[in-house]
């Protein structure tokens, strides 16, 4: 419980700090990469195991972990997730067409 804890504060001060929605997409998909990437180590680096194991992989992770119970709500959240990626790649590819 307290890695959830602390992606939604992460998020939260991004929002109060921000308070675009574009900051919030930003947040959510750097969160779901950081986890990725130490999901990563935690895969290739044996001795690291043991120290990285309470970090989750995924917000995807997280979502299943903490709505087993709950099924609509778990797939209603994976959805999210999914259209946040999408709004995620949306802003990167206008990006990329602004630059020069």
């Amino acid at each position: 419980m307290d890695v959830l804890i602390i992606i939604l504060i992460i998020i939260i001060l991004v929002l109060l700090f921000k308070r675009t929605f574009s900051s919030a997409v930003y947040a959510i998909c750097i969160v779901d990469i950081f986890l990725r990437i130490v999901d990563f180590i935690k895969d290739q680096v044996p001795a690291l195991r043991s120290i990285l194991s309470v970090i989750p992989g995924s917000l995807n992770e997280i979502i299943i972990r903490y709505t087993s119970g709950i099924p609509v709500m778990e797939l209603i959240l994976l959805w999210l997730v999914f259209i946040i990626y999408v709004l995620f790649e949306f802003y990167i590819f206008r990006t990329f067409l602004k630059k020069k």
